[in-house]
């Protein structure tokens, strides 16, 4: 199921923002479903451009933005015989903080990349989780920062696009019994029909918040 929905989000994706490139890629491993739906979706071939160490642990939860960099650094490898002299999309799950993302593009462009297109299968977050994912503070998700303005040039890349909320529901729900193509986000509920929460991005929370 999860594997499925993540496949459709890289599908959705591919339909919403479509890009002149060689190849498609993922920052392994969450991301590979969707960019195996976004490479079948496009009709570009699907390669591999990183290898990970998989003895080193995720980056995301590390606490400061120093050790997040170098976790990156640590983490993966460039396939260079893959994409070398290629313009590469590559897709990502998310991008929360935005600094673990430069690395990987760097890495890329200085193993011979022509460019690099980063493609993300979920909505900008921009208001915290309240259930548990390591994100405090609205001040230090990328998405409101000055820099989202222009976040290709931030973090180094070609282009930034992500799937809309709208397109993430869509993706979620398609196959869920008496899923409408028309589906809409409830504002008195807070969440979609179906009851998936949308809070972190676009800050309507499923309960009320108490501090």
């Amino acid at each position: 199921m999860v594997y499925t929905v993540r496949q459709r989000c890289g599908r959705q994706l591919a339909i919403e923002a479509p890009t002149d490139a060689d190849v498609v890629s993922t920052v392994p491993e969450s991301a590979t479903p969707a960019a195996l739906g976004y490479a079948q979706q496009s009709g570009l071939s699907y390669v591999e451009v990183l290898c990970k160490n998989r003895y080193v642990g995720r980056t995301f939860i590390q606490p400061n933005t120093r050790l997040r960099q170098l976790g990156v650094a640590k983490k993966f490898g460039a396939l260079t015989d893959n994409f070398a002299g290629k313009r590469v999309v590559l897709i990502d799950d998310s991008i929360v903080r935005g600094n673990t993302i430069s690395p990987i593009i760097k890495l890329l462009k200085e193993a011979g990349a022509t460019e690099v297109h980063i493609r993300v299968a979920s909505p900008p977050i921009r208001f915290p989780c309240y259930m548990g994912i390591n994100i405090p503070t609205k001040e230090e998700l990328i998405a409101n920062k000055p820099e989202f303005e222009d976040i290709a040039g931030y973090i180094g890349a070609t282009s930034v696009r992500y799937l809309s909320v709208e397109g993430l529901v869509s993706a979620v729900q398609s196959g869920i019994e008496s899923h409408g193509k028309d589906e809409k986000i409830s504002s008195s509920t807070k969440t979609t029909r179906h009851g998936h929460c949308t809070a972190c991005l676009t800050g309507k929370y499923p309960v009320e918040l108490e501090w």
